[in-house]
């Protein structure tokens, strides 16, 4: 198998990974590491160049140019070894148990048990960090793992295996990539979501393994956290305009609420009162639950903030989706 980790400014998080993927149980013979930089000013690059895995499994490094994560990706399939069979993706900003790729391989054989050759992707269970670095991350965490904030895709919780339509962080059949022509660089975000709706639509099966997981950093600032949920919406438009069948019912909730909000204050302003006591009602529930969970009590604040800039943000790039184009800031 190839680990695949497109990266752009990760100096920060970067080593931890590189570390774990040193520490695998797995025979080093039995997996590549290609990392493709987009143009890193952080000190990435030269952390790369430096960076000698001490058990010998084969390790490059690739500059992307067109600094995406479709680009990066599919720039890799052009650099990989004929051997290599499964793609497994990565970002640098996870962290990995030591048995994390022989699972995948487990998750893969008993997928191809029941499968064959059809199976096409394997996706596995995202959690956040063990110990957030910073107040807002933990609370952005809390948001993410809350019953309002976790959608179908990278931030689901599940605790059986089975089929899905967006796998996160997915092992793929390389040839199955192959078939279908790659990555789709007209996404810059969702690009993994429009390849599994390819993948699909070409007969391909696609499921999840929550015994295969990843730790993934959360966004350490609220304008990052804000970005991010606006950045994540506007895609998801652009996507839904080719996949329609990517809709999630509760992704167009808060939008929903919005128009009844509005519909209530022209025709009965006096009913307005019980929708918005029912969201705040149901923002203190994820606030105290975050707390319980945490043991920190910020979050019962910080945690409601979190949601309301999620679904405004995200509710905000779907409608920017339909008239405008992609939002221009980055936030990681």
């Amino acid at each position: 198998m190839a680990v695949v980790i497109p990266v752009l400014d990760e100096a920060a998080h970067l080593p931890g990974l590189l570390a774990d993927l040193e520490s695998q149980d797995l025979p080093s013979s039995d997996y590549d590491v290609v990392v493709l930089d987009g143009g890193s000013t952080d000190g990435t690059r030269a952390l790369l160049d430096a960076h000698r895995p001490a058990n010998g499994h084969a390790f490059s490094v690739i500059d992307n140019p067109e600094r995406t994560v479709p680009h990066a990706r599919n720039l890799a399939m052009k650099h990989l070894s004929d051997d290599v069979e499964l793609l497994v993706e990565l970002i640098g900003h996870l962290r990995i148990e030591a048995d994390h790729l022989s699972s995948r391989r487990r998750a893969w054989a008993a997928g191809v048990d029941r499968h064959g050759e059809a199976l096409v992707a394997m996706g596995v269970r995202v959690l956040g960090p063990t110990t957030p670095s910073s107040t807002v991350e933990g609370w952005v965490d809390g948001a993410l793992q809350s019953r309002i904030g976790r959608g179908s895709g990278q931030f689901a919780s599940f605790f059986e295996e089975g089929h899905t339509k967006v796998p996160a962080f997915a092992t793929h059949r390389r040839t199955s990539v192959e078939a279908v022509g790659g990555w789709n660089t007209e996404f810059a975000t969702s690009q993994d979501s429009d390849l599994s709706m390819r993948l699909l639509e070409s007969d391909g099966i696609i499921e999840r393994d929550p015994t295969v997981t990843v730790r993934m950093h959360r966004r350490t600032s609220l304008i990052g956290h804000w970005r991010m949920a606006v950045r994540y919406g506007y895609w998801r438009g652009r996507l839904l305009r080719v996949h329609p069948g990517r809709a999630d019912p509760r992704e167009f909730a808060p939008m929903f609420g919005a128009v009844l909000c509005g519909v209530l204050a022209l025709t009965v302003p006096d009913y307005l009162i019980y929708p918005v006591l029912a969201y705040l009602a149901v923002l203190l529930a994820a606030g105290l639950g975050s707390v319980v969970h945490s043991r920190r009590i910020t979050g019962v604040l910080g945690v409601p903030l979190c949601l309301v800039m999620l679904h405004t943000g995200f509710t905000l790039g779907l409608l920017r989706s339909l008239f405008l184009g992609p939002p221009r800031k980055r936030d990681r």
